[in-house]
């Protein structure tokens, strides 16, 4: 079985964000770590509040695009971390359950 991974990368807008996986639910979850992991160690946040989110493209790209843009605001709305990401898809709608905490400057 193909094992998933994630990386960042410099990209002159931004932050690159690049990952391979073996099915496309666990490519959009790897991601979703990734985005994660620019701000801290996913591991140090704790499983406390779930959150569903949901996205609907035309396409898998612009989906992806959907996804992030729904974590950075969920994050920032809610002033969350996340750790765990749980994604399904009907066609191209992802349903999605995230789970993390707070911000605790401390840890994070």
């Amino acid at each position: 079985m193909k094992q998933s991974r994630w990386e960042h990368f410099g990209h002159e807008a931004d932050i690159g964000l690049r990952a391979v996986a073996p099915t496309r639910e666990a490519l959009f979850e790897r991601l979703g770590e990734a985005l994660t992991a620019v701000i801290t160690e996913p591991d140090s946040v704790r499983t406390v509040e779930t959150v569903r989110i949901s996205c609907e493209a035309p396409d898998d790209a612009l989906l992806l695009v959907d996804w992030l843009n729904a974590l950075v605001f969920e994050m920032a709305t809610r002033g969350m971390l996340f750790s765990e990401w749980h994604v399904e898809f009907d066609d191209h709608k992802l349903d999605a359950r995230v789970v993390g905490e707070k911000v605790d400057r401390d840890r994070h």
